[in-house]
């Protein structure tokens, strides 16, 4: 009888450790991409500065939320986001750097949607 309620605790414990996983990369990902969209509205703007404030907010949301998320998703497609995250500044094309930055975004959200497509 002791292992059956080990056994429940555990699949309680998976339960709530994946709707915490969830939680996070919602509102990870959805205010990246709040972000994303308010840096490219500067960039068409031609409002350098304000760029620049909202891609080091940007960074600096990044570097406060990516150990937890890289804890619980798979790190090929993360690796990419951040390089392209922490390059941000030193692109040569700003307006493609951040489109490209959003897709990836979106592509990583997309990849990590409890759907039956990515559970099996």
């Amino acid at each position: 009888m002791k292992r059956v309620w080990i056994a429940v605790a555990l699949i309680i414990l998976s339960g709530f450790l994946c709707a915490f996983e969830r939680i996070q990369v919602d509102k990870t990902c959805n205010q990246l991409i709040s972000m994303l969209e308010q840096a490219q509205e500067y960039e068409q703007a031609d409002e350098k500065e304000l760029r620049d404030k909202k891609i080091d907010e940007i960074q600096e949301y990044w570097n406060k939320n990516n150990n937890l998320i890289y804890v619980f998703s798979e790190h090929g497609g993360l690796d990419e986001l951040a390089k392209n995250i922490r390059s941000l500044r030193q692109a040569h094309n700003m307006k493609s750097a951040l489109a490209e930055t959003k897709t990836l975004v979106i592509v990583f959200y997309e990849n990590e949607k409890l759907t039956l497509a990515n559970i099996f």
